[in-house]
Formats: C-alpha cells, structure tokens, sequence
C-alpha cells in the first residue's frame, strides 16, 4: 500500500506539465494565452535567477467559489530588490457586494468601486505581469484559491498553473521559532514586527503586497535562504 501511495505522488504532475497538457483557445484573452503558451520557470532554479510578483487580494470573505475580488495589489522584485515603481492596485467593480465586515478591514466602499474595472480585466493585468515570475503571498493559499476558481468559473480550467512562494509557509518551515512553535502569530504584521519591520497605516492590496515582498526579503537573509537554494525548496504546499 505505502509503495501505490509513493508510486502516486512521485507521478503528481508538475506545474510546467499541467501547463503543457492545456489545449490552448483562440477565443480566449490574449493575456490568459500568453500566459499559458509561456514555459513556468524551471523548480530547479537557483533563488538568485528567479523574478517574483508579490500579490495580495482583498476581498469580501475567504470562500474563493462565492465571495468576490475587491482590489489587487502588485509590485515586482528579486532577492537582489523590490522595484517601488512597479507597485500597482487595481479596483474591481463588484462594489455592490461589499461587506460591512470586509469595509471595516481593508477601508474600500462601494463608492470607490464604481470605476474600478471587470474582474475579468483585472486577473488578465495580473497574468500580464505574472507571465515568467513566481507568485509571492502572503498566506498564499487564499491568493490561489481565487485565481483557481477564476480560471475554473471563466474559462473551465481545472488549474490554472502557477508557481507560488508564501511567506507564512516560509516562516513555519524555515524558522527556529515557526518549527519550534514559539510563534503566537503568522499574521503579517506581526511577523513583519519580529523583523522590525514598520507597520503600514494605510491598509491596501498595494500595501499588503509591499509588506509581504518586504518580509520576503529580510526572511531570505535572516533564514539563510540562500541565492543558490532551489526555487522547489521553497515553493508553496498544500
């Protein structure tokens, strides 16, 4: 039985191999096309070599099948920076289903949705961007969980491939006190106030992508994840 199970595993296709087996549809953006005609970078990539988008999605609830995308924040980096300029929020229009819950949180209201653009305009921005990158989240799974029920609602995909690096996962896999159970938060600010890192007051998808490429880069330093370490040593697992 335990050698089926392994035999089942080591056969778990790649991100790159899901990529392949996609028939993809002329009908279809030119965005979602380039972005699945494009190879992902290859697991065995040294850190060093690897471009990362960190990401953050605010929205109305966790249930990524029936709640909704309010914004999207985005900024580019390396192990070597993080490019300010690249920072971008993008507002989607699903104002009239805001949360008062949500609201309270993340400060967006219905009225400043009114322009924002489609979610479908939105996630083929961030597929514009994330084409040859890693996806960097904090708490990826949520991130993930809503870019696959995009692409499973839209477009009938069973996975949109993707490689994802998550923060949270970082510090529980690679940290003294995430492995020894010292820690009493995961949550982002907190873990950026044990690397004194400062609090951001003003609470965005932009902002919260920031801070996390921000603790991305003091984790990759003070957690000795070195330039020559494997992107697959460090990539998101559920």
């Amino acid at each position: 039985m335990i050698k089926t199970w392994l035999k089942r595993w080591n056969t778990m296709p790649s991100q790159e191999q899901i990529r392949q087996q996609i028939l993809v549809e002329s009908a279809w953006p030119e965005a979602l096309q380039n972005y699945l005609n494009t190879p992902l970078i290859a697991e065995v990539t040294p850190l060093h070599q690897v471009s990362f988008l960190a990401l953050d999605f605010e929205t109305t609830g966790l249930d990524a099948k029936h709640d909704k995308i309010l914004s999207i924040g985005m900024v580019d980096l390396t192990l070597e920076g993080i490019n300010l300029s690249s920072t971008e929020e993008i507002l989607l229009n699903h104002g009239a289903y805001i949360k008062a819950e949500s609201a309270r949180i993340n400060g967006i209201t219905p009225q400043a949705l009114e322009q924002g653009c489609s979610v479908e305009q939105g996630m083929m921005r961030l597929l514009e961007r994330a084409q040859g990158k890693v996806l960097l989240a904090h708490s990826a799974i949520i991130e993930q969980g809503f870019l696959q029920a995009f692409a499973q609602q839209h477009f009938q995909l069973a996975k949109l491939p993707c490689h994802f690096v998550d923060t949270l996962q970082i510090e529980k896999r690679f940290s003294y006190a995430g492995k020894s159970g010292q820690r009493s938060s995961f949550q982002l600010d907190d873990l950026r106030r044990c690397y004194h890192l400062p609090d951001y007051h003003a609470h965005s998808a932009a902002s919260d992508a920031l801070a996390c490429a921000e603790l991305f880069m003091v984790q990759s330093k003070k957690l000795d994840l070195n330039k020559q370490r494997p992107l697959n040593t460090v990539l998101f697992s559920r």
